[in-house]
């Protein structure tokens, strides 16, 4: 056994032997070669979890305030003097001479050939417009051409393409239109046109309804909540019946009713047919027949309505 764990232990050791990065260490030396270091905290405790570092201290907010203040004036003071003093043009020799080299002009504009009636009839000396070599020439510039006068422009028929071997053919006249005899004019005038249709009838408007008379409506007042005829309300209704005639009375109770509720709307509604019944009995009384009686009701209004119809 002991033989056997001799021979594990050899075998491991050159394993390690032969481990490329080992022998490359090996071989290198210097501090590719050393013992890693032990990293940092390894000798420590573990730190406690339950544990809350303490809560930080809040800025001053003087300071803070200080600091914007501080950072608001830099940056105006920074826009006020980029609007005082631009940068200049980088791509101008006098900004930038670094570029076009110091003392340096500007490159010369192209030179203009001078025209030929301005060269000498010697040949032997040139004149003052003659280019130099350490000077371009400088000359006017060419005045433009003068516009030829405009003429009329005709148009004449293409000639037809000669065929090979024979003789070319004539050419062919303009045609220009003849002017023909105008069209006498008619000796009497135009027939006229046929007379349209009547006109269509004007609409019928209805004969709106005669204005009621007066004394045609009264108004009869309930206490509140109440549906029964007070005496005087009583002796409006009396009055009223005295002047139908042979007319129709259209009765209208009203409910007294504030509240858009559905509850308090058909009370209302309930109270103002209270109201009408109690006006239609009144009637009766007082000899009005039944048949000359209209009925109906609404939730909102004071009291009741009295109408009488032709």
């Amino acid at each position: 056994m002991l033989v056997m764990a001799g021979c594990v232990l050899s075998g491991c050791s050159t394993l390690s032997s032969m481990n490329p990065v080992n022998w490359w260490h090996r071989e290198e030396g210097g501090k590719i070669a050393e013992q890693r270091p032990t990293p940092p905290g390894a000798d420590q405790p573990y730190p406690s979890i339950s544990t809350v570092p303490a809560k930080p201290a809040a800025p001053d907010q003087d300071a803070l305030k200080k600091l914007t203040d501080s950072l608001i004036a830099d940056r105006t003071n920074a826009q006020h003097a980029a609007q005082s003093a631009p940068l200049a043009d980088p791509s101008s020799p006098s900004a930038s001479p670094g570029l076009f080299g110091v003392g340096t002009a500007p490159p010369p504009p192209p030179a203009i050939a001078a025209p030929p009636a301005a060269a000498s009839s010697g040949g032997g000396s040139a004149g003052p417009s003659a280019a130099s070599a350490s000077m371009p020439a400088v000359t006017a510039p060419v005045a433009p051409p003068s516009a030829a006068p405009r003429k009329i422009v005709q148009s004449a028929p293409l000639e037809a393409p000669a065929s090979s071997g024979a003789a070319p053919a004539a050419p062919t006249p303009a045609v220009t239109a003849a002017a023909g005899p105008q069209p006498d004019l008619p000796a009497a005038a135009p027939p006229r046109p046929a007379a349209a249709g009547a006109p269509p009838p004007a609409p019928v408007v209805p004969t709106p309804m005669p204005a009621p008379p007066a004394g045609s409506a009264a108004t009869i007042v309930f206490l509140e909540k109440a549906s029964n005829l007070s005496q005087p309300a009583t002796d409006e209704v009396k009055a009223f019946a005295a002047k139908r005639g042979n007319g129709t009375i259209v009765v209208t109770g009203y409910g007294d009713s504030t509240s858009s509720d559905p509850d308090a709307q058909s009370a209302a509604l309930n109270l103002g047919l209270s109201r009408a019944q109690s006006i239609v009995d009144a009637l009766k009384a007082d000899g009005v027949p039944g048949t000359a009686i209209r009925v109906s009701a609404e939730a909102s209004g004071r009291g009741a309505s009295l109408n009488l119809l032709p």
